[in-house]
């Protein structure tokens, strides 16, 4: 059976009369004459090569086969019905939309510790799922659809992405209580020939935080990596390891780790960005999210 035969009004049909076992209650619930109705199951009958309601009495009775289907039909529908319900008014007190959303191990520290309190006490039902994408595929992730948001340091865009700016955030070091006492503020001469730890992962390529050191005669990769940025903070906050890393995300891990920050001269701030398909600048969910986001960026220190 092709689906593209059957109109969706026949089976919100088959519904109310399933719901109503009677064409003239149904036909008044639906304000319908009763042929239109007795038409309509007539009609998905013929379409599904089958028999939905048998007569008794002044009522119908649902057959084996109707009592298969409806409960299947009825959960698609009132899907399809929330689902547009949303795309023209989204209330987010009681919105149950599931957002997606990829970023770094950065921008889960920087936005979800705000983002995820707040969805608490003014959007109880809605989800959000941090995604692990690639990189540098995130752009496809979002054209299909399996992504809403993308939440990255400076990338290119393809066609039918938006970008958004979000704001500047410098670099700086971070000690822990085993390093030697270091200066508040550091230039790169200072810091060269420290042991640095690095991190790098599909979703955390950061390795361009050591780019400002590349061109110095002194420079030497970091001896260690790992997979997340958390690990490094607590690596360096139990060793003579010291970190490069965006001054938010290190303002928020310093209120729960004997870490130090150090800020860094003369180098140049990263650019923090909000990504999505550009067919999702007028829905009214997606823009709530958004606009959320950006506000909680706003005060980011």
């Amino acid at each position: 059976m092709n689906i593209r035969n059957i109109d969706l009004n026949l089976l919100h049909v088959f519904v109310t009369v399933y719901d109503c076992k009677s064409i003239t209650l149904a036909a008044k619930q639906l304000h319908l004459s009763q042929p239109a109705v007795s038409n309509a199951i007539t009609r998905l009958n013929n379409a599904l090569n089958m028999t939905l309601f048998v007569k008794n009495s002044r009522f119908i009775v649902p057959t084996r086969q109707a009592d298969a289907l409806y409960l299947d039909i009825k959960c698609c529908l009132q899907k399809i019905t929330s689902t547009l319900s949303q795309r023209s008014h989204f209330d987010p007190a009681t919105s149950e939309r599931t957002f997606r959303i990829a970023t770094s191990n950065y921008g889960e520290i920087a936005l979800f510790t705000k983002l995820v309190p707040h969805l608490q006490r003014v959007a109880p039902n809605i989800k959000i799922i941090r995604d692990f994408f690639p990189i540098n595929d995130f752009s496809q992730y979002l054209q299909n659809g399996q992504l809403d948001l993308g939440l990255f340091f400076d990338r290119p865009v393809e066609k039918g992405i938006h970008k958004e700016f979000l704001f500047n955030d410098p670099l700086v070091l971070i000690t822990g209580p085993k390093q030697p006492p270091l200066p508040d503020i550091l230039t790169i001469d200072d810091i060269i020939k420290l042991d640095f730890i690095s991190f790098k992962n599909e979703c955390n390529n950061l390795d361009f935080l050591f780019s400002i050191f590349s061109n110095h005669p002194d420079y030497r990769a970091p001896r260690f990596t790992v997979a997340t940025m958390w690990s490094v903070f607590f690596i360096v906050s139990t060793t003579t390891l010291v970190a490069v890393s965006p001054l938010l995300y290190a303002k928020t891990l310093e209120q729960h780790l004997p870490i130090k920050v150090h800020y860094l001269a003369d180098v140049e701030e990263i650019e923090l960005s909000l990504y999505w398909r550009d067919i999702e600048t007028q829905d009214l969910g997606h823009k709530w999210l958004r606009e959320l986001i950006k506000d909680m960026f706003i005060n980011k220190y």
